[in-house]
């Protein structure tokens, strides 16, 4: 269902799931920066979205400020952290009972979920699809508090595989919890033809990592 939140600068547009479980598990999903095209809708968010979702999730999704009908201006810094703090004090209000607690995003979403991973002791897991190193500092993220799974997109040249691999490698360097790396062969930047792959490897992931 479709739903307003009280953000610190106003308005914040949200897409909500409610697993009728009071038990199930949640997660909060982060679209990508709107210069590649993010928000909310956008079919990769979506898709991630959708894989919590068919795996009996509570789960969100929302506009970051300027986006859709989220109020303010888009940041690409601690105004957004602000937001998704905010969504994520929400859904772990309206389910207090949950087994589970994931973060996900795409891109500059990937960046934020990892962020907001960082300071949420409370998270079981991550799935960051096409994070950008080149483009964001990633180098708070050592060690990885949890276990997560990044995925890449074979054919984008701007994220190339050696550099999310690296980004793995760096990430494992403490062998404190396991992050995964799959790489999705021909798939573009948007996944164009591949976003069943794409939800295939994360529904796959989360089969084997979600508390039972």
């Amino acid at each position: 269902m479709d739903i307003i939140l009280s953000g610190a600068n106003g308005r914040i547009q949200a897409s909500y799931y409610k697993n009728p479980n009071p038990k199930a598990p949640i997660a909060v999903v982060f679209h990508d920066a709107p210069s590649n095209g993010g928000s909310m809708n956008e079919k990769v968010n979506y898709t991630i979205f959708y894989s919590f979702l068919q795996k009996g999730f509570s789960v969100i999704r929302f506009n970051f400020r300027g986006i859709g009908g989220t109020e303010g201006v888009f940041e690409a810094g601690e105004g957004e952290l602000t937001d998704a703090s905010t969504v994520v004090d929400w859904i772990q209000e309206q389910n207090e009972e949950a087994s589970d607690f994931w973060l996900a995003g795409v891109g500059f979403g990937s960046w934020v979920a990892m962020q907001i991973l960082m300071r949420r002791i409370e998270v079981s897991g991550y799935i960051a699809v096409s994070p950008s190193p080149k483009k964001y500092d990633f180098g708070f993220f050592n060690p990885a508090p949890c276990e997560g799974l990044i995925v890449g997109a074979g054919a984008d040249s701007s994220i190339p595989d050696d550099v999310l691999k690296g980004l793995t490698n760096f990430i494992n360097k403490q062998n404190f919890a396991q992050t995964t790396y799959k790489s999705i062969p021909n798939a573009d930047k948007h996944y164009e033809g591949k976003l069943k792959d794409l939800f295939n490897i994360i529904n796959s992931y989360l089969d084997k990592h979600i508390k039972k």
